[in-house]
This record gives structure tokens, C-alpha cells and sequence, in this order.
């Protein structure tokens, strides 16, 4: 195989002669290809490249779990860019190639590969002279927050020098910890030391001498302006608003247009790009090869009603080709489930919680017993992972009873409420208020899917795709929860209180609110390993017990087990029964484990706990 080696400033000139020749050089508006982003963040010698011939190179990134992703290849022509996806699909078929633009995909569809859009990776692209000039109504914001930021600080706006470096870095540190995102620090730091070997054009925004932003960018061989790093420090109103202004009008004014680049999925960083008025969200798209992913892509996207956007979305940002398990039939993927990976908090510790979603199988193929196989695939495999649950949200609870899944939580209709109340709605994209408001919801249960900020960010994207928003359900004013539903039809209520909103735009009376008196079935559980989840288990200091029983699994062999339960001081001991005093089924006891119902002889050591689970998929 030919050798890749870490791409280098000796390598600009010959691909710059590629592309200003290239098929997509006229309205190329993006900025993978723009050497200098390529190069400000090689600072660990991440980047490789591989030159196939004179007209034809091969970029790649290591990104996070050591997985390479691959540019568009830098190619003349249509018949060599894809001679550079073959030599992808040929040499790394499981990898992606990522950045490519409508005309390339226009350029590859006979590559044999499956293009998704890339709702993180594409770009927002601006008119710089707007930028520059901050006219009419759509900027009058922006205008306000200028004239409040020129009235209210003495202020400097400059050209980089190297005396300011440290005065950066000391920015760069107050940035991180109040709280601004650091991911690009070492390519920002990066990009300042070798500034001399590039075209990067720097700026700095003081306060009384105090640098209280920053922005670094570059004006392409495509005439277009990038902005590569931006940061200001949000204490300082409008300091974010007159840096974009300032810099757009001393550098890009002129140019074709201006690429502020990608959100990355971030829901503030997304406001604050729309917030500029963007010409267009340049979409994006990345290229599969893998033959079974595609497989599954196109069974998936045949099963269910998810918008394209949605099932892109799925199989780029949730999709993990490991945690998928499938049937063949045919030459084809006949039958097929997908695991998400979440974490559930129970009796006081956290516990991996495998989701199982888009479990699905063919028409053709239904009522043979292939989905039968596929959940003894992935039992297996869970278990030998260590996992000791799974769990699902299901649309048809009565298939999955017959693979042993028990209903762990419970909902309660909106409109057996007696109070109501007239509600605000607020639109938001604010994950950490989301999460905020979740925990603040759940936290006198004793089980539930954990959720932080980053959880919601994600969440917050992939309902976007199918234009799911969330809305703050407001209270006089103040929030009390929140709703993601489209066109007033709900995908998911979280209330904090015992009273149903009213609101001409969403029908909240026929609305499902997980709840832990709740008395309509929901959420389903399957313990795939009973022994260690009976060792994991917590208990009273002061009880103590022993019981002997057989446990009987008609679906997971290796929990028919006849086994002693002690119980002393908080913990479980297990040994082998040989003469059982009780049979109990795997469903029967998970009834008494989550919910305490069941048997007497075991119901006392595991009493009723306040379960929720809002998650569907």
C-alpha cells in the first residue's frame, strides 16, 4: 500500500495548482480544502497525505477513537476525484470521507458509495460585505450591541504582533474558565507560532490594553474569506458583534463571500451563526463505503418514516457499526436492530444502559423467526461486554414481551390533571437549561436515564433534522419544563409540577408525561445477565436474608440458574442452590427488582422505587 506521510507547507504550492484547475474551484465556498485550515490544525501531525500522481492527493485526519476520516481528494477532474474515492473505498472501505460539497457528490454518484448530509459539518456561509457594513433591520441588533460596546469602553482594535502572544494566551486561559469551549486552543496557539509560514491575517480586540478577543482567518485561492478561530469575551457587551465587523471590513470586504464554518452540532454555537444572517447553510456530506453499513442504512430507510435528514443523522452521529447486529438473507441485511449507548442511574449507582433502536425486518422476510436471531446475537454479545441490562421503547410492547422485556416505567395523560393553567411557550436551544430542568425533575427517583448538556446537545440536533423544536413551557413567566414537538405534535413533555399546560399551539391534554405513579405502560427492560445484576445490587444495612430459587430464561440460556441469595450488611453473596425453595421466571423477577411487585418471599428486599425513562430512541 502506498505511504501516507504528514502533510507539510512543502505540499501548498502543488495542491493550490490542483485545485485553481480543479471541476469544483468555481463555487468551492467551504474550507477543508483551504490549505491554511488543513495546516493550523496539524499542530499533533494528524494530517496525512498521499500522492496517488501529479494531479491527484489523498487527505486524511485522525480524529477522536484513533479513526481516519478522509478530505475529498484533491483532484483536476471528475475521473480522477473518483479515482481517489476508489482508492478510499479500495484500501479503508469502513472509513468516510467527509467535506464534500453538492457538486462533488453530483460529480461521484457512480462511485458506488452512500452519500449522507452532514448536518454538523456543513458550512454558513455570509456575504462579507453585510458583515462589514451591519445594514437594515436584520442587523439591528448587531448595531445595538456595537454602539453599546463603542459607548461604554475605551477600546483598540489590532494587528497581531508576537510581544501580544502571552496577552493571548492569558485570554485564552480567562476564556476557558468562565466557562468558553477549548477544543482549538492548541491549533489557535499553533496557528500563532507559525504565522510567518502562513497567509493567516490576525487580529486582536483590547480593552484598556486587556486583550478581550480574538480573530484569526485566511483569504482562500478560491477567493473566498474563512474565518478560522473567533473568540471574544462575553462579559464585554458587544465585543462579539464589533469583532466580527471590524475584522469582516479590514480583510474581506472584497472577497466572494465568507465561510464562518460549522456549528459541530452545537445548538449556542448555531444561534450565534444565524444570528449574523447567513447567504445559506452550505449542506455538506460525507461519503460511506461499508457495504453492510449501507445495507443497514437502506433498511432502515425503508422501514420507518424518518426524514432523510433524520436517518443521514443517524447513521453518521448515533450509529456505531460494532453496536448494530443484523441478519443476512439473500445477500442482503434481511433483519437488524441498533444499540445506543445511554447510562441509567438505579439504587444508587450508575449502570450502562443499552438501548435498543430501529429494530426492523424486511417484508419479505417477517414471520421467520430473523429478529429472533438478531436479539440472541446481541444478548450474547452484551453480555460478553459486561452488560447486565437492555432496554427499548416500544412501539408494539406485545413482540417484545415474548423476548422476555418487562414494562419498568409508567406514563400518566395530561388531562387526568386537574389543574390547568395557561402557558408561555419559548422557543430554546440551551442544553444546559434543558438538562438543568431535567435533573431538577428527577431527582427525587430512584431510577432514570441520566442526562447532562451534551446529551441534550445531540438531542437537539437530531430532532432538528426531522424540524423538531424544544419550547420552554413558561409559568408566569418562569420555566417549569419544556416540549419538543413539531407542528404542535409532541415528541416529548417534561413537567416539573402536577398541572396541565393549556396553549392554542399544542395539544397537551393528549400528551404522555413519564411518571413515576404514572399507570400507563412505557419503557421496557430485559436483564441479560441476572447474576451480576443481583451482585451489583444495593441494599438496607439492616436487612438480612437468604433464599434459594430457580431463575428460568426461555430466551438467554445462561440465566437458568438455580442459585442461594444472601443478603447481609448492604450486599448480595450467591452460591448454587441445590434444592430451590422458589421458581421464578426472568420477567417475574424484574417485576419485583424495578417495581416490587411480585413474590413476598423476595418483593421485601427489593421495595417499590420511583422509576422514570422519557427516552424513545
Amino acid at each position: 500500500m502506498d505511504k501516507f506521510i504528514t502533510i507539510s507547507k512543502l505540499d501548498e504550492e502543488k495542491i493550490n495548482q490542483i485545485l485553481k484547475t480543479s471541476f469544483y474551484y468555481e463555487d468551492y465556498s467551504s474550507s477543508e480544502l483551504v490549505f491554511d485550515n488543513m495546516f493550523v490544525w496539524n499542530y499533533q501531525k494528524q494530517i496525512e497525505i498521499l500522492w496517488l500522481h501529479s494531479e491527484l492527493a489523498i487527505i486524511r485526519s485522525l480524529e477522536k477513537d484513533n479513526v481516519w476520516i478522509f478530505f475529498p481528494p484533491v483532484a483536476k477532474d471528475q475521473e480522477n476525484f473518483l479515482r481517489g474515492l476508489d482508492y478510499v473505498r479500495g484500501n479503508y472501505p469502513t472509513n468516510i470521507v467527509s467535506g464534500l460539497t453538492k457538486t462533488m457528490v453530483d460529480a461521484a454518484q457512480n462511485s458506488g458509495g452512500l452519500f449522507l448530509y452532514d448536518d454538523y459539518f456543513s458550512e454558513y456561509i455570509y456575504d462579507p460585505r453585510e458583515l462589514a457594513e451591519m445594514k437594515g433591520g436584520t442587523f439591528s441588533r448587531k448595531r445595538n450591541l456595537i454602539a453599546q460596546f463603542k459607548k461604554k469602553y475605551a477600546y483598540e482594535f489590532a494587528s497581531y504582533r508576537e510581544e501580544n502572544f502571552e496577552d493571548v494566551i492569558a485570554f485564552l486561559n480567562r476564556y476557558r474558565a468562565e466557562g468558553g469551549a477549548c477544543e482549538d486552543f492548541e491549533a489557535i496557539t499553533y496557528a500563532l507560532e507559525k504565522r510567518r509560514e502562513l497567509n493567516i491575517l490576525c487580529d486582536l480586540l483590547l480593552v484598556d490594553h486587556l486583550v478581550v478577543g480574538i480573530s484569526i482567518g485566511t483569504i482562500s485561492i478560491f477567493n473566498h474569506a474563512v474565518t478560522l478561530f473567533e473568540k471574544n469575551d462575553f462579559n464585554y457587551v458587544g465585543s462579539g458583534a464589533i469583532l466580527v465587523q471590524l475584522t469582516t471590513a479590514k480583510h474581506y470586504a472584497n472577497c466572494r463571500c465568507l465561510t464562518r464554518q460549522e456549528d459541530l452540532g452545537l445548538p449556542q454555537l448555531r444561534k450565534a451563526k444565524l444570528s449574523l444572517n447567513p447567504i445559506v447553510k452550505e449542506r455538506k456530506y460525507a461519503c460511506v463505503f461499508d457495504p453492510i453499513t449501507i445495507a443497514l442504512y437502506h433498511l432502515y430507510a425503508d422501514t420507518f418514516d424518518d426524514s432523510p435528514d433524520y436517518v443521514d443523522f443517524f447513521f453518521l452521529h448515533t450509529y456505531h457499526r460494532d453496536r448494530s447486529f443484523y441478519v443476512m438473507r439473500d445477500n442482503q441485511v434481511a433483519s437488524a436492530l441498533h444499540i445506543v449507548m445511554k447510562t441509567m442511574a438505579f439504587n444508587g449507582r450508575e449502570l450502562p444502559l443499552p438501548f435498543v433502536v430501529a429494530a426492523s425486518t424486511r417484508l419479505a422476510y417477517r414471520r421467520q423467526g430473523l429478529m429472533r436471531k438478531v436479539m440472541i446475537n446481541a444478548f450474547q454479545r452484551l453480555r460478553e461486554l459486561g452488560r447486565e441490562v437492555v432496554a427499548l421503547y416500544p412501539v408494539n410492547p406485545d413482540f417484545y414481551l415474548d423476548y422476555g422485556f418487562v414494562h419498568y416505567t409508567f406514563t400518566r395523560n395530561l388531562k387526568d390533571y386537574i389543574s390547568t393553567f395557561e402557558c408561555g411557550l419559548e422557543q430554546t436551544n440551551d442544553g444546559r437549561l434543558l438538562s438543568e430542568m431535567y435533573n431538577a425533575c428527577i431527582q427525587h427517583c430512584d431510577g432514570y436515564v441520566q442526562r447532562d448538556e451534551n446529551y441534550y446537545g445531540e438531542y437537539l440536533n437530531s430532532l432538528w433534522q426531522d424540524k423538531v423544536v424544544f419550547d420552554l413551557i413558561k409559568k408566569d413567566g418562569n420555566p417549569i419544563g419544556y416540549v419538543a414537538h413539531k407542528d404542535g405534535d409532541i415528541d416529548e413533555i417534561l413537567l416539573c409540577g402536577d398541572e396541565c399546560p393549556v396553549h392554542k399551539l399544542v395539544d397537551f391534554a393528549n400528551a404522555n408525561l413519564s411518571h413515576p405513579e404514572g399507570t400507563i405502560p412505557a419503557n421496557m427492560i430485559r436483564i441479560i445477565n441476572i447474576e451480576r445484576f443481583l451482585l451489583n445490587m444495593k441494599f438496607k444495612e439492616c436487612v438480612k436474608a437468604k433464599i434459594s430459587m430457580r431463575i428460568t430464561d426461555r430466551f438467554v440460556a445462561a440465566n437458568n440458574v438455580d442459585i442461594e441469595l444472601r443478603v447481609e450488611n448492604g450486599r448480595a453473596d450467591l452460591s448454587h442452590a441445590s434444592e430451590p425453595e422458589l421458581t421464578i421466571d426472568i420477567e417475574a423477577l424484574t417485576k419485583v427488582l424495578f417495581l416490587g411487585r411480585g413474590d413476598f418471599r423476595l418483593a421485601f428486599l427489593f421495595p417499590n422505587k420511583k422509576m422514570v425513562c422519557f427516552d424513545k430512541f
